[in-house]
């Protein structure tokens, strides 16, 4: 999926380095997925917005400004048909947990860059899809979760961006990349669907 986030958090940090954020945002979602039927495979992506709240914890080892971060991180988006070819939209809602390396870049007194990377894992709460059924053309509500559906709840990323910190502001500026780990249908042969990338932007006030 690619995932648009654009976020405030409140940063919070003492002397040693030790800090929290509580922070917020809007994200858009983006799957990729194919399905295999008599011998011919289709190809379909879907997208939506959305959003995400967030409670970290950072530290900086004090290793030529080497830290790391920890986030729980609340996700909830809704996905269509990016070719149109289907009024059904998913909606999700998962929580995880995030953990990421970064190594200061200190442009000036005022300007620091922070690249970072780290591995994530989400848990699915809810997935139902809503869409027309075709024969009774009534709406329908599916639960993606059902054991006959064989959609996991579960799924696993690996995380790499930047933060641009404006010391002099107290601001901080983030944008990061996810990328999921593997298939959404693993039980399946027929079905894949897999999560990534998914693009965060983000601005956090620091103090």
């Amino acid at each position: 999926m690619i995932a648009l986030a654009a976020g405030i958090s409140v940063f919070a940090q003492n002397e040693s380095g030790l800090g929290l954020d509580v922070g917020g945002g809007i994200i858009m979602a983006k799957q990729k997925g194919s399905t295999t039927m008599m011998g011919t495979t289709t190809t379909s992506t879907s997208s939506g917005p959305g959003f995400y709240l967030n409670l970290g914890f950072h530290n900086d080892l004090g290793l030529g400004g080497l830290g790391y971060t920890m986030d729980l991180l609340f996700d909830h988006w809704a996905l269509s048909d990016d070719a149109g070819s289907s009024d059904a939209v998913a909606r999700e809602n998962y929580i995880g947990f995030a953990m990421a390396i970064n190594v200061p870049i200190n442009a000036s007194e005022t300007l620091s860059l922070q690249p970072f990377f780290g591995p994530g894992f989400s848990w699915g709460l809810s997935s139902k899809t809503d869409w027309t059924n075709p024969i009774t053309n009534q709406k329908e509500t599916l639960d993606n979760y059902d054991e006959d559906t064989h959609y996991l709840r579960q799924y696993s990323y690996l995380t790499v961006g930047a933060d641009i910190l404006l010391k002099s502001l107290h601001l901080r500026l983030r944008g990061s990349v996810d990328f999921g780990m593997w298939d959404r249908y693993s039980s399946v042969k027929e079905i894949t669907t897999k999560d990534g990338p998914n693009l965060r932007l983000g601005v956090a006030y620091l103090f």
